[in-house]
């Protein structure tokens, strides 16, 4: 580990240890293996590469998403040899080098049939995809954080009491076991999301719990508890 993170790692006492190891790995990110009209633009995450190094995630120079509206600036799954793009992870903040807070990882099923690719936050994840491949093609993609935020969302407004849909205003934090991980052909959810990751006295606040169940192969959820942990105005610690 270089001298740069091991001081980031010594103060960013709240940061996920996720997010230090993934600014680890990009020390090893590479546009080597690119082709040309590709490697000037884009960066080859290498700890999302598949365990056969077949299949990975190619994220922006920082200089292309200097304007994010760029059509350029996106996430691509893509097939590594012959270079071939496969898909787009569709977000509204796609990581980039040197993004402020950012980084991206990604953790494979043992069969290499799907993988889970994180974009971190700054508490947390920003977004979670399950990508699902078969005969090396991309079959499937989930913003499996989104179907999360979909199932903590109703307890939200009722404690915030908030009737748009649109407005929802919450975000995921980082534990020490994953939030979501790999069992066989489902995936274990278990995710803490809050308004105020601050505990900052006096504000109102809601903090909610999910534990759930994804079928891969069904595509939803098999099971799934919501728990709310907190609503109220913060008092004083």
């Amino acid at each position: 580990m270089s001298k740069s993170i091991l001081i980031a790692a010594a103060f960013c006492v709240i940061c996920p240890l996720s997010l230090v190891a993934a600014e680890d790995d990009a020390e090893n990110d590479s546009s080597a293996v690119l082709p040309k009209n590709y490697a000037g633009k884009y960066i080859l995450a290498t700890n999302t590469l598949s365990p056969d190094k077949t299949i990975g995630v190619i994220y922006p120079k920082a200089n292309v998403c200097e304007d994010e509206s760029n059509k350029s600036c996106k996430d691509f799954v893509v097939q590594v040899k012959p270079f071939k793009i496969l898909g787009t992870l569709v977000t509204k903040s796609p990581y980039f080098r040197n993004r402020n807070h950012g980084a991206i990882s990604g953790e494979w099923s043992k069969d290499g049939a799907a993988a889970l690719i994180t974009l971190e936050s700054k508490w947390g994840p920003g977004d979670i995809f399950l990508v699902e491949f078969k005969g090396g093609q991309l079959t499937r993609a989930t913003n499996l954080l989104g179907k999360i935020h979909d199932l903590l969302a109703p307890d939200y407004r009722k404690a915030m009491n908030v009737r748009s849909k649109e407005e929802v205003d919450f975000l995921f934090e980082s534990e020490d076991s994953p939030m979501v991980e790999f069992k066989g052909s489902t995936i274990e959810v278990h995710a803490k999301a809050t308004t105020d990751p601050k505990h900052i006295p006096g504000e109102k606040a809601w903090e909610g719990k999910l534990d759930a169940i994804w079928d891969i192969p069904a595509a939803k959820f098999t099971s799934q508890k919501v728990q709310r942990l907190f609503a109220g105005v913060r008092k004083d610690e």
